[in-house]
């Protein structure tokens, strides 16, 4: 009997009571672990907690993983407004939204994008409209240049992932591309051939020519002086 009462001891002891945590430090482990295939169970595992405890703080992985997409935003300094030209401060936020996707790939690659992705982006849009409107753009006006931010600064992001991917192999996407390119028959490729530097472009480059494209034909539309734009 006394063996049996020792035991328990023991194994109380071991366990003790359950660690405390705050909901910042919750939602920076499932950030840093990232959200795209993240669990209660991982996530607990990381900080060293039960299961249960998570379930203390948010009822579901989902709201779990809506709060933490947030909060990552939260991090992520917004372009200020310094009243310079609008595709100036559009071409900020394209940069600071795929810095964002580029530090955390899950948000761009991960199926449950519907559960916080629109939190997140109502977040962005609405300061990026009000200076928009200041600048004389409707908010639709102003919502078709978010579009293109939008669609430019998740496509910048992909180029960026994969091009540190070539990085941490001590290499660049150009060079491989080059490589690649120098073992084909160059016969079979004459306008490539040509155009082959405009490929092998940075994504800085390749997002920069997108936006002044789109940016002039917005700024002609509006008659505008084009020396502005970006």
């Amino acid at each position: 009997m006394k063996s049996m009462t020792r035991k328990k001891h023991v194994k109380q002891g071991a366990y003790g009571r359950p660690r405390l945590l705050t909901h910042e430090e919750i939602l920076e482990g499932a950030v840093e672990l990232g959200l795209e295939g993240l669990t209660m169970k991982k996530l607990a595992d990381k900080l060293n907690v039960g299961t249960a405890t998570l379930y203390q703080y948010f009822d579901s992985r989902k709201s779990l993983m809506r709060a933490a997409a947030v909060h990552s935003l939260s991090d992520v300094p917004l372009p200020s407004d310094k009243g310079q030209h609008w595709s100036k401060l559009a071409r900020d936020y394209v940069f600071s939204i795929q810095n964002l996707l580029a530090e955390n790939p899950s948000f761009i690659y991960s199926h449950q994008h519907s559960d916080y992705g629109f939190e997140v982006h109502f977040r962005l849009i609405e300061p990026f409209l009000a200076s928009m409107k200041a600048r004389g753009f409707s908010a639709s006006e102003g919502m078709e240049v978010f579009n293109i931010v939008g669609m430019a600064a998740f496509s910048g992001a992909v180029e960026t992932v994969r091009q540190r991917e070539f990085e941490y192999q001590d290499e660049t996407m150009q060079v491989v591309a080059r490589r690649q390119f120098d073992r084909l028959d160059k016969k079979n490729f004459p306008l490539l051939k040509e155009a082959f530097e405009t490929f092998a472009m940075t994504p800085e480059h390749k997002v920069n020519a997108l936006l002044l494209a789109a940016f002039t034909t917005i700024a002609k539309q509006r008659g505008e002086d084009l020396e502005g734009i970006l």
